[in-house]
């Protein structure tokens, strides 16, 4: 019987011993900055969003966030750090909603008071999601999301975190990596071709509907309200030192042409200028929209399908905020809406499909 205890605790010291090097392996190294910013020394392969841009607002050393969707992947902090005179981080949400993308600002400005100013995209294709939607084909790890320091375990104990992310780490440095910029940080631009032919691959243009000018509903705007309130103004509203650079993301010809064939053309700009009304109210709010760059949307060498732009589009958009081009104020606003329901609702949609006889 001696032995066996003897035998019963020898395996269950080793199994505390593996357990607690596994811990600290994960927690020394820390890939996901859960507990703090990166080692002196060590080379961080940053790579993961969703896992990592939390670690990244509570950790690194920032006074600026650049943040938003796939929409925002392609801006340069090095830029951002030229013109606006700041320190930026990058922190982009691939396909996310609102709330996800408002959740982590919160986060952010809990743990770090020095944010001078923060530079985000409003899709306009997600206005009128829920205030509370998530994205629901990604994996969101809560446990690095809250303060509940015992659910860490499912970090810190993690076969996958361990062998795929914390010696991954380690290996990287050894190989001569070096940590990911910023710059780099999400950056798809090179990894795409641009231009009419790619956007014609992956657009299927939506069957003409017969009901036009469909109408932005009362319930509609109930749930814009809540969007916008919950995931947009609150947070300004509570931090007055804080300049919010928002801007209304330019989709290409094509996202309009598809509106257009919906019949929610209008219904579509009506919700956008009830959406620039509730963001007026907001001193610390500099809102932007570029949808009446008419050239720029309808020359699809600036897309890799109907919605994403290259990045030379980020960066001439990062100049335009800084010298306050575009903005739109309480006396311009409703001359801009005037301006692109013009455009938009009377634009020979069908010219962009007409095969060049050339072609014959």
């Amino acid at each position: 019987m001696e032995l066996e205890r003897k035998w019963v605790l020898s395996c269950v010291l080793t199994l505390v011993f593996g357990l607690v090097l596994v811990s600290l392996i994960t927690v020394i190294i820390d890939p996901f900055f859960h507990f703090h910013s990166p080692i002196k020394g060590l080379q961080y392969p940053i790579d993961n969003e969703r896992y990592q841009n939390d670690g990244i607002v509570r950790h690194f050393s920032y006074n600026a966030i650049v943040t938003g969707t796939s929409m925002t992947e392609n801006f340069k902090t090095t830029q951002i750090d030229k013109i606006f005179d700041v320190s930026c981080v990058k922190v982009p949400f691939s396909g996310g909603r609102y709330k996800e993308i408002n959740d982590n600002l919160k986060r952010a400005i809990s743990a770090n008071p020095n944010i001078r100013c923060i530079i985000r995209s409003l899709d306009c294709n997600r206005l009128l999601c829920d205030k509370d939607e998530k994205r629901t084909d990604v994996s969101y790890p809560d446990y690095l999301y809250d303060n509940i320091w015992l659910n860490d375990v499912f970090y810190v104990l993690n076969k996958d975190v361990l062998f795929d992310n914390s010696l991954r780490v380690l290996f990287y440095t050894q190989n001569g990596g070096r940590t990911t910029s910023f710059d780099e940080y999400a950056r798809w631009n090179d990894d795409n071709v641009f231009g009419k032919e790619a956007v014609d691959k992956v657009y299927n243009r939506p069957k003409w509907c017969a009901e036009r000018n469909k109408k932005f509903t009362q319930e509609e705007r109930v749930i814009l309200e809540g969007n916008i309130f919950q995931n947009v103004t609150s947070l300004a509203k509570e931090n007055p030192q804080i300049t919010f650079y928002l801007f209304f993301t330019p989709y290409s010809i094509y996202y309009w042409d598809s509106l257009n064939q919906e019949g929610n053309l209008n219904r579509q700009l009506k919700i956008e200028e009830e959406t620039i009304r509730m963001l007026l109210e907001y001193d610390n709010i500099l809102l932007f929209s570029f949808n009446d760059q008419f050239d720029m949307i309808c020359d699809l060498n600036n897309y890799k399908d109907t919605v994403h732009y290259g990045e030379k589009i980020n960066s001439k958009m990062l100049e335009w905020m800084y010298e306050r081009k575009h903005l739109l104020t309480k006396d311009n606003y409703i001359e801009y809406c005037n301006k692109v329901r013009n455009f938009y609702t009377s634009f020979e949609y069908n010219s962009l499909f007409v095969i060049s006889e050339s072609k014959h």
